[in-house]
């Protein structure tokens, strides 16, 4: 039996979250804000951009000599990848098979996603240690 894909559309992201295994609380890489859309098509490619509720005020002059690391960028400013996404509703996994992005060591990997769907909430992740929390809007 073929399921109707209930991934696909839109998903503006409202929670991204990681649990301080030390502390016991949840900890806001991108704040409490963050910026972003996930994007399903029906035709099984995947786009998403994360940006942080408070990006760098910088200029693009000052931008040349701005020192950061990558893993601090895509850890707390920004961080985006696309591809094509296959699901297993059984397990609830669906798996982003990236092709590029701005997150280099994903390149050409598969990255499996545990998923719980409720109604127009989306959470990526298994909400014990990380989780992603988005609603649909399209």
């Amino acid at each position: 039996m073929v399921q109707s894909n209930k991934l696909a559309g839109t998903w503006e992201l409202i929670e991204f979250a990681d649990l301080d295994s030390v502390t016991g609380k949840w900890e806001y890489p991108f704040g409490k804000n963050p910026r972003d859309y996930f994007t399903y098509t029906k035709s099984h490619i995947v786009n998403l951009n994360v940006s942080s509720d408070i990006p760098l005020n910088i200029s693009e002059d000052s931008a040349k000599n701005y020192n950061i690391t990558l893993l601090n960028w895509v850890d707390h400013y920004s961080e985006g990848y696309f591809g094509t996404y296959s699901v297993d509703f059984n397990k609830s996994v669906v798996t982003h098979h990236v092709l590029g992005g701005s997150i280099p060591w994903f390149y050409d990997t598969d990255q499996p996603r545990p998923f719980i769907l409720k109604g127009d909430t989306l959470i990526i992740g298994h909400n014990k240690t990380w989780k992603r929390v988005l609603i649909r809007v399209d």
